[in-house]
């Protein structure tokens, strides 16, 4: 259904509103709700834009995994958002103490299955293991569609906690082993075809890159 050009250009101002970086003091006062408030307007607000012109021009824009990027953007029409979609277990299994994570939106096209993972402005540390975490959640809950894994709000090298600024791939490979030992599950990848995808899966855009990506497609509608 094609929204208004009224609607449209408030749902944009209020994403440049909320991703402007004079909004930012409003998110650095701690908690994972104030981060999942600014997910949530930057999320919702482009579930209801037009999907080619906003949400495709944001994903070509982004980096890493150009291919991946490309087909997902290509559908974009198609694709169904899930906002905070609750635990994904780590494995095909289902037995207590399983680990799990939990993405702050996951994207479903027919063809590609899109975890997302969103970093308040001037974001904090990944915890150690978060990145290893999620890539085996969406290796194992992906199935036969093509896996993509977003970071929003982020430019490598990303901050870890407890190990400084490290590249994606370094990001993931120090604590993927240990992940994977714990899940053991034999139908995941191995840990060095793991390792070998993570330049065709992993891909990210910053906040900044994002607000101009709105804008741009704002003023193509005008």
């Amino acid at each position: 259904m094609e929204i208004s050009s009224t609607a449209s250009s408030s749902i944009v101002g209020k994403l440049l509103e909320e991703i402007s970086w004079e909004k930012a003091q409003n998110y650095r006062k701690g908690g994972r709700g104030r981060e999942n408030v600014l997910t949530a307007e930057v999320l919702v607000g482009l579930d209801f834009l037009p999907r080619t012109e906003f949400l495709g021009n944001i994903l070509r824009s982004a980096h890493g995994a150009s291919e991946a990027r490309a087909q997902v953007a290509a559908e974009a029409e198609e694709l169904q958002m899930h906002f905070l979609p609750g635990d994904l277990r780590l494995g095909s299994g289902n037995y207590k103490g399983q680990p799990f994570v939990q993405p702050d939106a996951v994207l479903e096209t027919p063809s590609t299955y899109t975890l997302v993972e969103a970093k308040r402005i001037r974001y904090g540390s990944f915890q150690p293991e978060q990145l290893a975490r999620e890539y085996v959640a969406l290796m194992s809950n992906a199935g036969a569609a093509r896996p993509v894994l977003l970071l929003l709000g982020v430019t490598p090298p990303v901050r870890v906690k407890g190990s400084g600024l490290l590249e994606i791939h370094d990001a993931v490979g120090r604590f993927l082993g240990p992940v994977l030992e714990r899940v053991g599950d034999e139908a995941l990848p191995t840990e060095s075809e793991l390792l070998d995808r993570i330049p065709e899966i992993f891909c990210w855009i910053s906040w900044e890159e994002l607000n101009a990506c709105i804008a741009g497609s704002s003023q193509l509608r005008v």
